[in-house]
């Protein structure tokens, strides 16, 4: 289940002390730390989600495309049961990956818990990750959201690890109503963390690497819009005149020449200056600053970040269908996958143990992705074209159904002719005996002897 309390040292004062100290002292959001961890999940949530729109659309683009994947699924009737509708409020587990998908990439961990109250129909949720604490120490594990909240601990649930396994849970109590009393339920716990050198019990998301590339990018941003507001006026300093005998003014003459320069300064109708007075810019423009060529590189760097292709974001110049296509295809197999793999590598075996269910499998069904299909069936074809596969695995690889006759070799001829010339019949096989056709020396084999002169 991914827990390692015990190690070779009590790493928790170095922690501390890490979780209050930046890196180079740069972009603190809602606290010290450079990778996202309890104190600032959500300050770091709202710079990453909600006030930078590249970042959150790339966060929902790999949520999307997990949850897109059809999945193959093997295994006891209740593991199916909590695998295809997971809980009431996710409903399916597409939803449920959407949302694990979300917490690993903003934080680095994504923690789930499985309700056994019920035995044939076990209920897995989310928990909230910056609502977790971990106790190594007491070797428990607690869901404690008024701690978060307003300061006072109370915790929901509380897990109790094995200090002999320590990847498992060995009791789960949960609080009665809003008493302080608990009761023990049947329940477990699974915790994945994306890996984290700076801490060996959180973990760190795609968002910690580009924390200041963001506040770059809304720096920008804020500075068009703050210009555009203003009318496209920039600000700076007005001099004014010498004055002479200024000494020598009484106190309501300077006054005067103060509320004067207070109307020079505030005046948002003032079109001139007065005379022998100077403006003096403090901002530059947009073409000296070069904000939108800035904005279009910090763009690219957090999808980079993101590991997301700048086509699937629709950037200027990219949106292509050959460069979709390619872009699918390298998404899938540098990224999805092995996200897929690590979180339903996860699942699986959590599953396997908690509900006793040895036999359960989770898998892509990568006959449903569109964008391999073209790869598979050149692969298919040309093996089909050597002989070296049956109709049935042809038939598989093209998401079909086995047939009654499907267990024959494919002819030499290849697959796709034969199947045009069967369909769904048995394909006819020429007799062994059949006697050799002769072809003459001087033969046209060409089939095109019509075009010769």
């Amino acid at each position: 289940m991914g827990f390692l309390w015990f190690k070779s040292r009590d790493y928790g004062q170095q922690e501390t002390q890490l979780r209050s100290r930046g890196i180079g002292g740069m972009f603190p959001v809602n606290g010290g730390s450079v990778w996202t961890d309890d104190e600032n999940y959500v300050g770091r949530t709202k710079a990453v989600y909600f006030q930078c729109p590249v970042s959150r659309r790339c966060l929902e683009i790999r949520a999307e495309k997990l949850a897109s994947i059809t999945l193959k699924i093997e295994g006891s009737k209740r593991g199916k049961k909590v695998l295809s509708v997971p809980n009431f409020r996710d409903r399916t587990m597409s939803n449920l990956l959407r949302n694990a998908e979300m917490d690993l990439g903003i934080g680095g961990d994504n923690w789930l818990w499985l309700n056994k109250e019920i035995a044939e129909r076990p209920v897995m949720e989310a928990l909230r990750p910056d609502f977790m604490y971990q106790e190594p120490a007491k070797g428990t594990i607690s869901y404690d959201p008024s701690k978060r909240l307003n300061g006072t601990s109370n915790p929901e649930l509380i897990f109790y690890t094995d200090p002999d396994e320590p990847a498992s849970i060995i009791m789960v109590e949960r609080r009665i109503g809003d008493t302080n009393r608990y009761e023990q339920i049947d329940a477990d716990l699974l915790h994945m963390s994306i890996y984290n050198p700076l801490s060996s019990i959180e973990g760190s998301g795609a968002g910690d690497a580009i924390m200041a590339d963001i506040a770059a990018y809304r720096a920008a941003t804020k500075l068009m819009y703050a210009r555009f507001t203003n009318g496209g006026r920039k600000s700076g300093w007005i001099t004014i005149p010498e004055v002479d005998g200024y000494n020598e003014l009484t106190d309501d003459d300077k006054a005067k020449l103060r509320d004067t320069l207070r109307m020079l300064r505030e005046d948002d109708e003032l079109k001139g200056l007065v005379a022998g007075s100077e403006f003096i810019e403090n901002q530059m423009d947009f073409k000296e600053l070069d904000v939108v060529s800035v904005v279009k590189a910090l763009e690219r760097r957090i999808a980079m970040a993101f590991a997301v292709q700048p086509v699937m974001l629709g950037f200027e110049g990219e949106t292509t269908g050959m460069n979709m296509r390619t872009a699918d295809r390298t998404f899938y197999t540098g990224w999805l996958k092995p996200r897929a793999d690590f979180v339903l590598g996860h699942l699986q075996s959590f599953l396997r143990d908690s509900l006793n269910d040895p036999k359960l499998t989770i898998e892509i069904d990568e006959t449903k992705l569109p964008y391999l299909q073209d790869d598979k069936l050149d692969m298919v074809d040309k093996m089909a074209g050597r002989g070296a596969i049956t109709f049935n695995e042809y038939r598989e690889a093209m998401g079909f159904a086995p047939a009654p006759w499907g267990d024959k070799p494919i002819p030499v001829a290849g697959a796709g002719e034969a199947l045009t010339q069967s369909g769904d019949k048995e394909p006819q096989e020429q007799p062994d005996n059949q006697n050799p056709r002769e072809v003459g020396h001087n033969a046209d084999t060409s089939g095109r002897a019509d075009q010769r002169g």
